[in-house]
C-alpha cells in the first residue's frame, strides 16, 4: 500500500475553508447599505430577504470590508507633479500613479514610510477609529456613518458548510445521503457485477422459485391416471421444499451482508 496525504490535503481543506484560504465551500458576497446616524445593522435580516436561502438554512459572516482610506491616498503635497511638464516625466519614469512620485526621486523610501506612520498615528490619536463588532451576524459600526454608502462583505452558507458527504445531488438527497426509504438509489443488478458467492445465491433461489413453481402445476392434478392405475403427484412436498429453501436463502443473504468481513459476502452492486 502506497501512503498518501490524502487525508491530511481533505482535513487542511476544511481548515482552509473555515479561514477563506481555499476548501470546498463557496463563498459568496453581498452588501448592505449604510444610513447616516444608524451605526446598527442585523445582517440575518438581509440574509433572509437577499441571500436565496432554502427553509431553515442560515448563514455565517466570514469577513466585513470596512476600513479607514490606505494612508498613502491621503498622501498631501502640493509640489508633487506640477509645473515645468513634471507629471508628463513621472509618468515616463512609471511614477505617475504614485503619490507623491517626485519623492521617488528625490527622496529615500524611508521618507514615504514616515509620513505614512505619522497620518495613521495621527488617525489613531485625534480621530474615531473604523472598527466594527459582529455578534450573531448582528453589526455595530464604528465610528456611525454620516452617509449613504454600500457596505460589502462576504459570507458562507451553513447549509453547504455542514454538509457531512461533499453535495452530489445524483440520489435526489441534496447532499448524497440516504436518510430514509424515499431516496435509497435502487436501481436494477447488474449480473456481471456481481461476484461468485452473490451468483450462487442467486442460481439457488432460481432453483427454490422453480420448485416452487412447479409444485403450483402439480397442485392442480392430485392424481393422474395412468394405464391400470393412478398416480399421485409431490405438489406438497415441493411446495414445502421451495418454501424452506426461499426462507433460508433471504436469512443467508441477511447475515452474510451483515458481516462485512467475511470474504465471501455477497456483494451485489446497485
Amino acid at each position: 500500500i502506497t501512503p498518501s496525504l490524502s487525508n491530511v490535503i481533505r482535513i487542511a481543506s476544511d481548515y482552509g475553508s473555515e479561514v477563506g484560504v481555499g476548501g470546498a465551500v463557496d463563498f459568496y458576497t453581498g452588501s448592505i447599505a449604510m444610513s447616516p446616524g444608524i451605526q446598527d445593522y442585523d445582517l440575518n435580516v438581509w440574509a433572509s430577504g437577499s441571500a436565496s436561502l432554502a427553509p431553515g438554512d442560515s448563514i455565517e459572516i466570514k469577513q466585513i470590508f470596512y476600513e479607514n482610506i490606505p494612508a498613502i491616498n491621503r498622501y498631501f503635497d502640493p509640489y508633487a507633479g506640477t509645473g515645468y511638464g513634471t507629471q508628463q516625466l513621472l509618468d515616463a519614469f512609471g511614477f505617475g500613479t504614485q503619490s507623491p512620485a517626485i519623492n521617488f526621486m528625490l527622496m529615500p523610501l524611508n521618507f514615504d514610510i514616515s509620513i505614512l506612520q505619522a497620518i495613521e498615528v495621527n488617525d489613531m490619536v485625534r480621530k474615531s477609529g473604523f472598527s466594527f463588532e459582529i455578534i450573531n451576524n448582528k453589526l455595530k459600526i464604528f465610528p456611525i456613518p454620516t452617509r449613504n454608502y454600500d457596505l460589502r462583505f462576504r459570507y458562507v452558507k451553513n447549509s453547504e458548510k455542514n454538509h457531512i458527504t461533499p453535495p452530489s445531488g445524483s440520489f435526489g438527497a441534496g447532499d448524497g445521503l440516504i436518510t430514509n426509504m424515499s431516496n435509497v438509489p435502487y436501481n436494477n443488478p447488474v449480473y456481471s457485477q456481481i461476484n461468485g458467492p452473490g451468483r450462487y445465491w442467486i442460481f439457488e433461489y432460481t432453483l427454490a422459485l422453480a420448485k416452487e413453481m412447479l409444485g403450483l402445476i402439480r397442485g392442480k392434478y392430485q392424481i393422474v391416471p395412468i394405464p391400470g392405475d393412478t398416480v399421485s403427484l409431490n405438489a406438497s412436498d415441493l411446495l414445502t421444499q421451495a418454501l424452506e429453501a426461499k426462507t433460508s436463502l433471504l436469512e443467508k443473504l441477511r447475515n452474510e451482508n451483515g458481516r462485512s468481513k467475511n470474504r465471501n459476502t455477497i456483494q451485489i452492486r446497485v
